[in-house]
């Protein structure tokens, strides 16, 4: 039944469930099944303590959980609660601030800065950095790659991604990437980096793995590690901050820049656009119709890289 949710989702419901418990036992009251009375004076609580809104849609969340995984009639779905959530959102939601793109002639002028360098680390960075751009990877499924996931053919590249954010049940989804001509060629710089790597396209290790430095020796770290969040970010920043400066950049910056070059070409079908970053919506009806390998590589061809 824990299984009904993926492994974060559960994790963060049951931590703000816990939290809910102890301040129960400090006060007597009932945590399973709770009092919608209970759950307002809760809420109370958080927001007076200045808790954000998703804080609060947090805790709902986990108390509806709770009671859904106990066979229990849901309290939130109380007048009181309903009205308290809402008055969370009005008060204590935050501005949200995008972050800024990346476009194509970015990353065109960030390779040909590092134009003709062998070094390992330089390759695998910037075959992350345009990997992610082209395929609209967000940071799971670029991370999640395995080297058995790449396939190269004649004039274009082929992920699979095993887990995505909108594939709850694993079914899989192929990402066709077309060679570009620039240097910023998302086919030729992962292939460098796969050949100065010695990286068997057949393993099942990690693609993007630390890197060692030992004086003149630099290779991949031989533990099937994947990168961290906070050091992918470190190494997407730091790249990009060379071209751009000013910009309020992260590593969705990187999905959102490859659709966004995408979506402004005249030649790109909607549809292919929506199935290459693997948005939920209409794609129950979508998923019926089978595109040709040429109209799916329009959209990579459309970020000229």
């Amino acid at each position: 039944m824990l299984h009904s949710k993926s492994d974060n989702t559960v994790k963060k419901y049951f931590s703000a469930f816990q939290k809910w418990n102890l301040f129960c036992v400090q006060n007597k009251f009932s945590s399973v099944p709770a009092e919608p009375i209970h759950i307002v004076l809760y809420l109370t609580k958080l927001m007076d303590s200045g808790c954000s809104a998703n804080v609060i849609s947090t805790v709902i969340f986990a108390l509806k959980w709770a009671h859904s995984m106990n066979g229990l009639t849901d309290p939130t779905d109380n007048g009181f609660v309903k009205n308290m959530h809402e008055s969370a959102k009005r008060l204590r939601s935050n501005r949200i601030v995008k972050k800024d793109v990346v476009s194509s002639e970015m990353l065109i002028e960030l390779c040909n800065i590092f134009a003709g360098n062998t070094d390992l680390l330089i390759l695998r960075d910037l075959a992350m950095i345009l990997i992610a751009y082209a395929g609209f990877l967000r940071f799971d499924e670029l991370t999640e790659l395995r080297c058995s996931d790449i396939s190269f053919k004649e004039n274009y590249l082929s992920i699979q991604i095993r887990k995505s954010k909108t594939d709850i049940y694993r079914e899989g989804n192929e990402i066709l990437i077309a060679k570009g001509v620039s240097a910023a060629c998302p086919y030729h710089m992962l292939q460098s980096y796969m050949y100065k790597a010695s990286i068997d396209c057949s393993s099942q290790s990690y693609l993007f793995r630390p890197i060692i430095r030992s004086r003149e020796v630099c290779k991949l770290s031989e533990k099937d590690k994947k990168l961290s969040y906070t050091r992918t970010r470190e190494i997407v920043l730091a790249k990009l901050k060379l071209v751009a400066p000013c910009l309020n950049l992260g590593v969705h910056s990187l999905r959102a820049g490859g659709a966004s070059s995408a979506a402004a070409s005249a030649t790109v079908n909607e549809r292919c656009l929506k199935r290459h970053g693997r948005w939920k919506a209409d794609l129950s009806k979508d998923g019926y119709i089978q595109d040709s390998i040429q109209k799916r590589l329009k959209i990579t061809e459309a970020l000229h890289l």
